[in-house]
């Protein structure tokens, strides 16, 4: 976009008024602009994350609010001067990130037009959920590539683009706007991107497209003996027919391009002809990845895709981009002022282990989605296995049918996909993945079944998934680890063949997640490394859809929606299930199922929790396997947690409350409603029935308390008793 892009805005974002103008507006003539609107914001857009935002206090005082921040940064800046400056402000809380379209009122959908950095085109509202058609024709009116769809009252958006034939289609279903924004930058990387040129001159290239300029990684650019070496590498284990000796190294922004080079006769004015045409040229990037190209395609052109493709994957996100800048335009202010600033240094928080983990994960919906576009018409379930490192790669896609199952290649473009998830779970303490396993199941009238495991090495891998050791010397360069498995320090120092000798029999290729049952590791050769601790089995994780809301479980954490929660952090847990029967007079019988599941921190009312509510109407429902996961889950990864810490809290002498209200301590247990006390020598080992926890007094008949499984940690309760008078 050439010019700048000055919308009046209300607190919550909603536009009530746009300009276009050619050069950037000063203050005075974003003041007028919003005092002409009556409005108290005004943001002024260029590029993806260029945004500055002024805003009018209390005393009707107009000033800069933030400057060249992405789109997050201004909202969360928007809302909280609002706070600041307006007793009761009114505006949308669902989440807007990178994308930004106007609120809507409750239950209408709204599609917004935009183009690759998020610049809003054009919005319409819907009362019903718009079809593929009315997004495309959207899309088509404003002249944009992509539209966003979303009801103001969820949490959830769907992405439509339009690939480089010009047909539409959805490319990223249900999906938080921080997902739809990396989909739509992959999109146009493989639909659209061109490479880097003036603006107007090509639409498929922008000089402000976001994926123009990639970052230099932590370790500096690569050094050009190091790119030659790789090659060599690659060339000899896969024995192409290509020189070793006296290859030359050109540097481009990402890297390096490594080829032979042609001696000619420059005195001949035929010697082109006996030049080689199409002769291989390897692309290497400063991480490590080699990409195979030729040369009948312009030298500028080829560096400019491989320059995208590493942008993308290894881009900052938005607000982590927004703070180095911040610190770098602080910190020069500091250095140009002599000091005098007296800013000696500015430290950037690096996000949780949670935020991290959600990231990545989210990532996993959108490569489901893709796969399951290659799969033959009436396909029940796949399977597909992603082998990585960063210079080699291997998927294999399986696709079923009842009981016939086919072979599906996994094109290039999913591959940058999935890079892109695993450069951002290379975060985790882990490090990257070896292996991503997706299993998925759909059958007709319901939604689909997703099981992810994420594989590092605890075993060996099938023959058909394991690389050359050279792939993985290269993968623990880029990403070093805290440790590495045994058999993969003896495979990689073994320099093939060797090095499986020392690894022992490997397991049948698999396609899919393993089966829990394992061989027996073997003692590693005596040639190989001390053997590192192996790093337990990945759990099973849950990650589906629930009522448009994404639910993820794993022994890490839980996402329902806009809520998620640590498990390391959780105090409490509580699940039931319920079976109401309704009868009416003169009207049949109703029967209706429920099933719930919680997990939170203290206090009960007001702490961070995550709840998940599963209803089914009819006398025979089926207890849904998500709740089931969930009570597994949280019986051999929370509860065996919860109960020590209670246990050894009591014998600290402290008093605990489990159950909502029973107080537990040293010398017994007692309870405001009913009244009661009662030492640890006259209660009775407490039952389960029905869903409530009977709690008895010695020689009574009849519980003298009662308390549901739906009361915070009301299940730990038979446990804890027992522990505490054993």
């Amino acid at each position: 976009m050439t010019g700048y892009v000055m919308a009046a805005t209300d607190a919550g974002g909603e536009r009530f008024g746009e300009r276009v103008v050619p050069t950037a507006p000063t203050l005075g003539e974003a003041a007028a602009f919003g005092d002409s609107y009556r409005m108290n914001y005004v943001s002024v857009r260029r590029g993806h994350d260029d945004i500055t935002l002024y805003g009018r206090d209390a005393t009707g005082t107009w000033s800069v609010l933030v400057a060249d921040a992405p789109a997050l940064v201004v909202v969360q800046t928007r809302r909280r001067h609002d706070v600041l400056c307006r007793p009761e402000p009114v505006w949308d809380t669902s989440p807007q990130v990178g994308f930004e379209y106007a609120p809507t009122p409750d239950g209408d959908y709204v599609l917004t037009a935009v183009d690759v950095s998020g610049e809003p085109l054009g919005q319409r509202v819907s009362s019903s959920a718009p079809t593929l058609a009315e997004a495309a024709g959207l899309g088509d009116l404003h002249e944009a590539d992509y539209v966003v769809a979303g009801r103001d009252d969820g949490d959830v958006v769907t992405l439509y683009g339009r690939d480089a034939g010009g047909s539409w289609s959805v490319i990223a279903a249900d999906v938080d706007v921080e997902t739809a924004e990396e989909v739509c930058l992959w999109f146009d990387l493989t639909q659209h991107y061109r490479g880097r040129t003036s603006p107007g001159t090509d639409p498929g290239g922008r000089a402000d497209h976001p994926l123009d300029h990639v970052p230099t990684p932590e370790g500096g650019q690569m050094a050009a003996a190091r790119a030659i070496s790789l090659v060599v590498e690659r060339i000899r284990a896969r024995r192409l027919d290509y020189p070793t000796q006296g290859l030359a190294a050109d540097r481009f922004e990402a890297g390096w391009s490594v080829y032979a080079p042609v001696d000619a006769d420059e005195s001949d004015p035929m010697a082109f002809l006996d030049m080689p045409v199409g002769r291989a040229v390897f692309l290497v990037s400063d991480v490590g990845r080699v990409k195979e190209t030729s040369s009948s395609i312009p030298p500028q052109q080829a560096g400019d895709m491989f320059t995208a493709e590493e942008a993308y994957v290894r881009r900052r996100p938005a607000e982590e981009r927004f703070m180095a800048d911040l610190r770098d335009q602080v910190m020069g202010l500091d250095r140009a002022s002599g000091g005098s600033a007296g800013i000696s240094s500015f430290t950037i928080d690096a996000p949780t282990e949670q935020v991290v983990a959600a990231r990545a994960s989210r990532l996993v919906d959108p490569i489901v989605q893709q796969v399951a576009l290659l799969g033959p018409p009436g396909w029940d379930r796949f399977a597909v296995a992603f082998s990585f490192t960063v210079s080699g790669e291997v998927a294999q896609l399986r696709f079923w049918c009842g009981n016939r199952s086919t072979d599906v290649r996994v094109p290039e473009q999913i591959a940058v996909l999935v890079r892109r998830q695993r450069h951002l779970a290379a975060r985790m303490p882990a490090g990257p993945w070896w292996r991503l396993l997706l299993a998925v199941s759909h059958s007709r009238g319901t939604g689909a079944q997703v099981t992810t495991e994420y594989d590092y090495g605890d075993e060996p891998f099938p023959d058909d998934h394991l690389q050359a050791p050279e792939h993985y010397r290269d993968d623990l360069a880029a990403y070093p680890r805290a440790h590495t498995p045994a058999w993969l320090s003896a495979y990689v120092a073994g320099a093939g063949e060797a090095g499986r000798a020392s690894r022992g029999p490997r397991p049948p290729a698999g396609r899919g997640p393993r089966p829990s049952a394992r061989p027996a590791q073997p003692a590693p050769a005596p040639a190989a490394p001390t053997p590192v601790p192996k790093t337990p089995a990945p759990a099973p994780v849950l990650d589906t859809k629930v009522r448009r809301k994404r639910l993820y479980a794993s022994p890490q954490e839980i996402i329902f929606g806009r809520h998620s929660l640590a498990l390391d952090q959780a105090e409490w847990v509580s699940y039931t299930a319920t079976h109401t029967a309704t009868k009416r007079f003169l009207y049949p019988t109703t029967h209706d199922s429920t099933w719930d599941f919680a997990v939170g921190r203290y206090p009960y009312y007001g702490g961070p929790v995550v709840r998940v509510h599963f209803y089914e109407p009819g006398r025979r429902a089926d207890r849904p396997e998500e709740w089931t996961f969930l009570v597994h889950l949280a019986r051999q990864h929370l509860e065996p947690r919860l109960l020590t810490e209670l246990v050894a809290r009591v014998r600290r002498g402290e008093t605990i409350t489990v159950g909502g209200s029973v107080k537990v301590n040293q010398g017994g247990i007692a309870c405001a409603k009913p009244r009661l006390s009662l030492p640890w020598a006259s209660i009775s080992a407490p039952r389960l029935h029905n869903g409530m926890i009977y709690i008895y007094q010695a020689g009574v008949e009849k519980p003298v308390l009662t308390v549901p499984l739906s009361y915070p940690n009301a299940q730990l309760i038979p446990a804890l008793f027992a522990t505490l008078t054993s």
